[in-house]
């Protein structure tokens, strides 16, 4: 087979990256699992000076991409720097008091811990329930996810599994747990 030329190794890399799965992005990834995770930012814009519609398409302004770059910089820059939650979380969102629906605020909350890699994608599938909490914080956002916690019995289950040497996705479909839930319970062990 013929070396591949610069270009085309190029376009390889981008079509791959554009079909991994949330979870196998490099920037969460790198993180490690934790069951809390505390961060903060600016509060994002309104949702009318963020988005603008093209018929059925909802478009980014350039507003809320420079608070989106700066918000995660801001995550990212923490020191020390923040773990990610594995699998399902809950997040409750203390804000400022603002005027509008404190509704409209969450999303791009939620889109700036998922670009930061603190969870893995802003969706139903990693997101259980958000709580916003408006004029609790005076002037920044206070985000707390927290992994979905598993009981005791399953939690102590998993441990014996994993210490018998079982693969972290075949004790998930043994105990009845998400492979999230196992992960967080197996990386507390290794504290």
């Amino acid at each position: 087979m013929a070396a591949l030329s610069p270009t085309a190794q190029k376009r390889i890399k981008r079509t791959e990256a554009l079909h991994k799965r949330p979870e196998q992005r490099g920037v969460y990834m790198r993180r490690p699992i934790v069951r809390q995770v505390e961060i903060r930012f600016a509060l994002p814009p309104k949702t009318t000076t963020s988005f603008f519609r093209v018929g059925d398409t909802r478009i980014c302004t350039q507003a809320y991409k420079v608070w989106l770059q700066g918000a995660v910089l801001a995550i990212s820059s923490t020191i020390p720097a923040p773990g990610r939650i594995a699998g399902l979380c809950d997040v409750d969102i203390y804000m400022p008091s603002f005027t509008g629906k404190p509704e409209n605020r969450t999303a791009p909350c939620l889109d700036a811990a998922a670009q930061a890699g603190i969870i893995a994608a802003a969706t139903e599938r990693f997101v259980r329930e958000v709580r916003p909490h408006p004029g609790t914080e005076p002037k920044d956002i206070r985000m707390v996810l927290m992994a979905v916690p598993v009981e005791d019995q399953i939690a102590a289950e998993i441990e014996l599994r994993h210490r018998d040497g079982m693969a972290p996705k075949l004790i998930a479909i043994a105990t009845g747990a998400s492979l999230g839930q196992v992960e967080t319970v197996i990386a507390g062990l290794r504290r």
